[in-house]
């Protein structure tokens, strides 16, 4: 019997020794993958990017609950996102929207969309090619054109509302320039209905951008040489008013 209890006995500090170097272990791997952590915040702050994302990628496919993955996501969006990673940036906000569909910081993951959106619009590959930026199919500008309305929308006293209206004000003014420059092509070939036409859009879509303004005068000219002299005349008058 004595012999019995002093194996169970061996027994139970067996068991609590390896508890022990069990919790040991585990503080020493979740203290080292807290420096880690600090040190990729570190690198995002001083902009090496590349650097921080390769800790950051590292900790994400061995973390296992030592730290928050949300945190360790959303890190990783900001910094694809300012590394032109454009790419993988949409894939980690697309996982996070997944993973995370009611969290707190669920506006800036939505505004850095939006921001990721614009970055693809105005595509890296425009300052290395002489390409005019109006020319280009603007489908990334108009989905964070409408993505920015809803933002706004969806989070009205987020902190980042106020940059996203500037943002929309830029992106009506690029969508209003692009939609310009078709209608000047459409002038230029003698298409005057089509001109008509695109000129409606933009003064319903962007009124309030310079473009509008500008597309009043094809509009007009267009009247003119449809022989509808009424209608020319009354937007000559809207141009006068305006000062255009």
């Amino acid at each position: 019997m004595k012999i019995k209890k002093n194996i169970i006995f061996i027994f139970m500090i067996l068991c609590l020794q390896s508890i022990v170097h069990c919790e040991s272990l585990y503080e020493k791997i979740f203290i080292k993958k807290y420096i880690d952590y600090q040190k990729a915040r570190i690198e995002l702050r001083e902009k090496h990017f590349n650097k921080a994302i390769n800790i950051l990628e590292k900790i994400k496919n061995n973390n296992v609950n030592y730290i928050r993955n949300d945190k360790i996501q959303m890190n990783l969006i900001y910094a694809y996102y300012k590394n032109l990673d454009l790419n993988l940036a949409q894939k980690n906000i697309e996982e996070f929207i997944h993973n995370y569909p009611n969290h707190i910081n669920m506006d800036y993951i939505i505004y850095i969309k939006c921001l990721v959106n614009m970055a693809l619009d105005q595509n890296i590959f425009f300052s290395l090619v002489p390409v005019s930026h109006q020319k280009n199919d603007p489908q990334y500008a108009e989905n964070a054109f409408f993505q920015l309305k809803k933002f706004i929308y969806q989070y009205p006293n987020s902190r980042y509302v106020i940059n996203a209206k500037k943002n929309l004000i830029y992106l009506k003014n690029r969508l209003a320039e692009h939609d310009l420059k078709i209608l000047k092509f459409y002038f230029l070939n003698k298409k005057y209905i089509a001109v008509i036409n695109r000129g409606e859009e933009i003064l319903q879509k962007y009124s309030e951008t310079l473009s509008a303004r500008k597309a009043l005068i094809y509009m007009k000219k267009s009247y003119f040489e449809l022989k509808i002299f009424d209608t020319s005349k009354i937007i000559s008058n809207i141009i006068l008013l305006n000062k255009i």
